[in-house]
């Protein structure tokens, strides 16, 4: 049904109308197409192309009717913004999608991908119209209707695809049906392939990239410089993963997360005097944090202070007696010392967790 139109006559009817005052458009100047490429870098996700052909002509915007005009007239513009269905700006767009997906908001408990669900446009009733991430699809994606905060497997679909949706909004002056579609396409089931596609492992060249895009929009993220830190590390590129863990620490000196990741890369480089200070860090955060716990035993065994080490592993394994990590630290440890019976006890004990 979708291939009945084309998105660029619809695009030019509708920026001739309003130019001519043939409709009463409020929109925004279009943004730059590097913004909407660094959405979709900063998130893992794609934008359907008749909406990104779209943002490059309005930056969001709504069609005033009587009512909003009078408001806008009395200087009430939010007012006459709200009581319209209008698109959102990139700006938005941005700003909604990275609240809703740190929610997961109604996304499956067995979905691993990016945050699939992209919102693009407010209703008259304040609800929600969105997208699906497009990456892995070649046809446009239909558009759901979120509303009330329904689970998405009770979305209906509001338009078969942007350019149809578009269309309609163009020949309604801004008001169109959007409950008339007949499709019960599941908004859950139209996320399955992306969850196939996206629980891959990325590569750490990839992640840079992409948390490289994501700080360009929200610089004091202290969390994503540990994630593209990790990143770094994992490429063997160490001077800029030592950068990035210290501006996190800049940013929040009390990311016991990042003292754990950055003792990690200094115990790599044979440097445990300085991972051990970063592991105590984290420690003295965190005190019941066993994987920091761990690290810093990891850092004394290096050190060959055993009895320290010792100490570190068994009180994360009074947390968890069947902690992994804990116990290969502590058989290193006791074939150190000499301890041969309590070193075959703990291998024993790994061998059992690795054959459950």
């Amino acid at each position: 049904m979708a291939n009945q139109y084309n998105i660029n006559e619809i695009i030019d009817k509708l920026y001739d109308a309003v130019s001519k005052n043939r409709l009463r458009g409020y929109f925004r100047t279009a943004d730059s197409t590097e913004k909407i490429e660094l959405f979709e870098k900063a998130f893992g996700v794609k934008l359907p192309y008749a909406y990104k052909l779209f943002l490059r002509n309005f930056d969001g915007g709504f069609i005033a009717d009587d009512e909003a005009d009078n408001l806008i007239v009395l200087g009430e513009f939010d007012e006459a913004e709200n009581i319209r269905t209008r698109f959102l700006s990139i700006d938005e767009i941005i700003e909604t999608y990275e609240r809703m997906s740190m929610d997961k908001w109604n996304q499956p408990d067995w979905f691993e991908g990016f945050y699939p669900y992209i919102p693009f446009c407010i209703t008259s009733e304040g609800e929600k119209l969105i997208f699906i991430d497009q990456s892995s699809q070649d046809e446009e994606s239909k558009i759901f209707a979120a509303f009330h905060d329904a689970p998405a497997s009770g979305w209906y679909v509001a338009s078969e695809s942007f350019t149809e949706f578009l269309n309609d909004f163009y020949n309604t002056g801004g008001n169109p049906d959007i409950y008339s579609g007949k499709s019960t396409e599941s908004a859950e089931e139209s996320i399955k392939h992306l969850n196939e596609k996206k629980s891959e492992k990325e590569d750490p060249l990839e992640i840079i990239k992409r948390r490289t895009a994501y700080l360009s929009i929200f610089p004091e993220s202290a969390i994503t410089y540990t994630e593209r830190a990790n990143a770094y590390f994992d490429s063997k590129q160490y001077e800029k993963a030592l950068a990035d863990f210290n501006k996190t620490l800049k940013l929040d000196p009390r990311m016991a997360l990042t003292y754990y990741c950055r003792g990690e890369m200094f115990l790599s480089l044979n440097k445990a005097r300085q991972a051990l200070i970063d592991f105590d860090s984290a420690c003295k955060l965190e005190p019941y944090e066993p994987l920091y716990i761990v690290g810093r035993a990891d850092a004394f065994y290096a050190l060959e202070k055993y009895a320290k080490a010792l100490a570190d592993c068994n009180l994360s394994l009074e947390m968890d007696n069947r902690d992994f990590s804990a116990l290969s630290t502590r058989y290193k440890v006791y074939i150190a010392l000499g301890e041969t019976e309590k070193a075959k006890a703990d291998e024993e004990l790994l061998e059992e967790l690795l054959t459950e």
